[in-house]
């Protein structure tokens, strides 16, 4: 982990919430949607997830703003069959979208012991972690990956050609523990990180990106494309993902799916998945949790390798994030927010005042 070294200031998450809630519904976003989006945000900032928190409400206002994304939102099945169905998300917060099709997979499960639903003509849908939590809360496994506009070099390419496409996965756990949540992207490093950086001109980790050449940077203002994780390995990823939440839905595909910060003329097109398993139709859900905390037990006790504290297992960290920030509060670098404050002033809503503390929060590195 790194530290946050900008100056900060410190928000209760309900305050913040709140705040976050009312600049979405003053950019025209009908209420419940707003309040869902401001949700997602909160969740990405409490689990210290922050290049896919509020820094996005900029940008979130501008499309609203725009036309480009959905005011009153309303995804509708266009097609469905057994355990599958297809989601016209009628360019809606990609958040909307995404739980939309979460909660109609999480039924198709229970009624099949699988459901699928896949996702066109959607916007950025923020951390994917959120919605397979969704579905793990119910006692389902879940994984889910999206396209997004093209931002990272194919393996030994010089010029960008598919998105970061994250994916994430949970699995349920017993009561009152924390389950697997894993969320990544395929590239090395989201490019919400870049795109921080260039706010602060902080110099980017070595490998993270590349210049307009394909060279690698570490300036985040030369910083043009990011690169595949693990090289090839990534890349097929992101390759699969591309198929998989793109071609499958019908959504857009490498370029024609328009850049969210640059494409002013058409909306997004983004493409999501998202698959729901009910353990019960396997091992029976008992059954399943119990290996699975069998499983993440074994590993947690592991001997930690020298200069580590402890062994973790995916979503550890950012449960620990959302324990401290349940008390503490959530930091904000002060230029973010001038930005919300600015916002708050031409969307005329009252922004909070932060509480004492900051700046000591820190960011999950990939």
């Amino acid at each position: 982990m790194s530290v946050q070294s900008a100056p900060a200031k410190r928000y209760a998450p309900v305050a913040l919430h709140a705040w976050a809630r009312d600049l979405l519904v003053g950019a025209g976003l009908r209420a419940d949607a707003a309040e869902l989006v401001a949700d997602t945000l909160i969740a990405a900032e409490a689990r210290g997830i922050k290049s896919h928190g509020v820094v996005r409400l900029p940008i979130y206002v501008q499309r609203l703003e725009r036309g480009l994304v959905a005011r009153d939102p309303r995804p509708t099945i266009v097609r469905r069959g057994g355990a599958v169905a297809v989601i016209d998300a009628h360019h809606a917060p990609g958040q909307v979208a995404a739980v939309y099709a979460t909660d109609l997979a999480i039924a198709l499960a229970r009624e099949h012991g699988v459901g699928l639903a896949v996702v066109k003509r959607s916007s950025h849908y923020g951390a994917a972690a959120y919605y397979v939590q969704r579905a793990a809360r119910e006692g389902m496994v879940a994984l889910t990956v999206s396209n997004v506009e093209p931002d990272v070099v194919p393996y030994g390419g010089s010029v960008a050609a598919l998105g970061t496409n994250p994916l994430a996965f949970a699995a349920p756990a017993p009561d009152g523990e924390d389950g697997v949540v894993l969320d990544m992207a395929t590239s090395h490093v989201a490019m919400g990180k870049v795109l921080n950086a260039r706010t602060t001109s902080a110099p980017l980790g070595t490998g993270w990106a590349v210049d307009a050449e394909g060279r690698p940077t570490t300036d985040p203002h030369l910083a043009r494309s990011a690169v595949p994780l693990g090289g090839a390995k990534g890349y097929g990823l992101a390759l699969m993902i591309e198929l998989l939440a793109g071609a499958l839905s019908g959504a857009g595909t490498t370029h024609g799916v328009h850049r969210m910060y640059d494409d002013w003329d058409e909306p997004q097109d983004v493409g999501h998945f998202f698959l729901v398993i009910d353990p019960e139709a396997t091992v029976g859900r008992d059954a399943f949790t119990t290996a699975a905390h069998g499983v993440v037990t074994s590993l947690r006790a592991t001997p930690p390798a020298p200069g580590v504290d402890r062994v973790r297992v995916p979503g550890d960290i950012e449960a620990e994030h959302e324990r401290r920030h349940a008390e503490a509060g959530i930091d904000l670098p002060d230029h973010l927010v001038a930005d919300l404050e600015a916002l708050s002033v031409r969307l005329t809503v009252v922004a909070p005042a932060p509480i004492p503390g900051g700046p000591n929060d820190r960011e999950v590195q990939p």
